[in-house]
């Protein structure tokens, strides 16, 4: 009896397994990204952070600036001609800094002399209030279209005088400023115009008596008004603070 109940004990008892420590990289389940990918992410990430920790101490000198200075302005030369070159002759470079120069040498006087009356007359109708529209410099245009013959004939004659649309209607504008700010000072009488009448009846272009008095009006308005902004701008002229440089 008692060798029998030895064996069954020795059936009953179950051997498990020995218990090991967890080492600290154990997980309790696998992780499905491999072992060398794992390695590269690490690497990737590592270099990544070199990269950031560079660009954050990198300190450009001043070589670097002037490279990149000279870089630019390789790229312009070469994509934008025509922002230095004006001509070439031969392969000779004609620059715009010699064409502008010579320009400022010939014209510079003229030009900014013109300039220098626009801007008093204009300040002036700034004072008091005087405004040209945009449509009464295109009837005004029209005008001087129909005086020489059109408009292909008015590109024609600007071109030969040197001139442009955008000059011409900088002038226009002066001149309805002008009209606008002495037209009461420049009134004309009958008696006037029939003087006129009398005295340039072969060069009026108009047959008809309303069309000359008309004709004659309007030139002697243009003669007292040239009249009139000639000595109201001397006057405004010696008025002004005026610095040429």
């Amino acid at each position: 009896m008692a060798k029998r109940a030895l064996k069954q004990t020795k059936k009953t008892v179950v051997k498990r397994p020995a218990k090991t420590a967890k080492t600290p990289h154990q997980t309790k389940a696998q992780s499905p990204i491999p072992a060398f990918l794992q390695t590269l992410s690490l690497g990737l990430n590592k270099r990544a952070k070199g990269a950031q920790d560079f660009v954050r101490s990198y300190k450009p000198t001043k070589l670097t600036y002037l490279a990149i200075i000279i870089l630019g302005l390789a790229i312009l030369v070469s994509t934008k001609k025509s922002l230095f070159l004006a001509a070439t002759v031969n392969g000779s470079p004609i620059t715009n800094y010699e064409l502008l120069t010579r320009m400022n040498q010939q014209y510079r006087d003229k030009m900014l002399t013109q300039m220098v009356n626009e801007k008093i007359i204009m300040e002036e109708a700034k004072k008091k209030g005087v405004t040209v529209s945009d449509a009464e410099l295109n009837n005004k245009v029209s005008e001087v279209e129909k005086k020489v013959g059109g408009a292909q004939a008015l590109d024609s004659l600007l071109t030969q005088q040197g001139e442009t649309r955008v000059s011409l209607i900088s002038q226009l504008k002066v001149e309805l400023i002008a009209e606008k700010l002495y037209d009461k000072d420049a009134t004309v009488s009958a008696e006037e115009v029939n003087q006129f009448i009398e005295a340039n009846k072969d060069q009026l272009q108009a047959t008809d008596s309303a069309g000359q008095q008309k004709e004659a009006t309007d030139a002697l308005k243009q003669q007292k008004l040239g009249k009139v902004f000639s000595d109201k701008f001397q006057q405004l002229k010696s008025q002004a603070k005026i610095q040429i440089f």
